[in-house]
């Protein structure tokens, strides 16, 4: 005889078609979850190249209701664009592509350091300060913190949202969708639009690291992307290519840090 099943009710993960405008041209349709929607469109545009400069995005406009996300920035968009107007899902492996890394630029390694306790940190912060994560358990977060050992320390902490920022950390945004490399995006999106300095900056993803986890980060200019999980080997090589310290496994008493160590300061 079986037992009897008791059915637990919990709210699912958001996910939803929006569509995204720039300067009133269709660019794409993304799945995603409706929160923090113009840092999405920003960050969306950013990450593939589109828009570079803060100072001419002249306005942002999104409505979940509506289901659109709208961006004006004359100059962001150009015709050779490419995948205008296609269906982005929010599942494994379907955040964009652009295997072309010609026009980008391997970062130097420098003599700057940050420490894996830091990085352990900030990741702990990360997964504490998502809302949305305890009520459903499926959706990704990621954020992008900058040292304090970085440039322009008073200009940062006008931007920050958080009472109480981690310890060796200057700035940091957290943000969370049903798609993993749509988190990436917003924080990116956020951090655009804060002129941040993105040199000195590290990218967290609670998610595996894809190839186009990489590229983002190689567009941004990030030279440390961290994951609680680890990278394919297609972005593990594309890291090595442009410069990228990739640090997995980052909540695991052993981390792994498989490019770039030099840039890490194991403690």
């Amino acid at each position: 005889m079986m037992a009897d099943i008791s059915v637990l009710t919990k709210p699912l993960a958001q996910e939803t078609a929006v569509e995204l405008l720039a300067n009133g041209q269709k660019v794409a349709v993304l799945m995603c979850t409706p929160h923090n929607l113009d840092d999405l469109a920003v960050g969306h545009l950013f990450s593939r190249g589109m828009v570079n400069n803060p100072d001419r995005v002249l306005t942002i406009g999104a409505c979940a209701d509506m289901r659109v996300m709208s961006v004006v920035a004359p100059g962001a968009l150009t015709e050779d664009s490419f995948g205008l107007g296609q269906l982005i899902a929010s599942g494994c492996c379907s955040g964009e592509t652009q295997s072309d890394i010609s026009g980008l630029k391997k970062l130097e390694i420098g003599s700057r350091q940050i420490s894996l306790k830091a990085l352990k940190n900030w990741c702990r912060t990360m997964f504490l300060s998502a809302e949305l994560y305890p009520t459903t358990g499926g959706l990704h977060c990621a954020a992008l913190a900058v040292p304090k050992a970085s440039n322009k320390i008073e200009q940062l902490f006008e931007y920050n949202a958080y009472e109480k920022l981690p310890q060796d950390c200057n700035y940091m945004v957290v943000r969370e969708d049903v798609g993993r490399h749509n988190a990436v995006d917003k924080v990116l999106g956020k951090a655009f639009m804060d002129r941040i300095d993105f040199s000195s900056a590290c990218l967290l993803t609670s998610g595996r690291i894809a190839t186009d986890m990489v590229f983002k980060a190689a567009v941004a200019g990030i030279p440390v992307l961290v994951s609680r999980s680890i990278p394919t080997t297609s972005a593990n090589e594309l890291a090595d290519k442009m410069g990228i310290s990739l640090v997995g496994r980052i909540t695991d008493r052993q981390s792994i840090v498989y490019t770039y160590p030099e840039r890490i300061r194991m403690e």
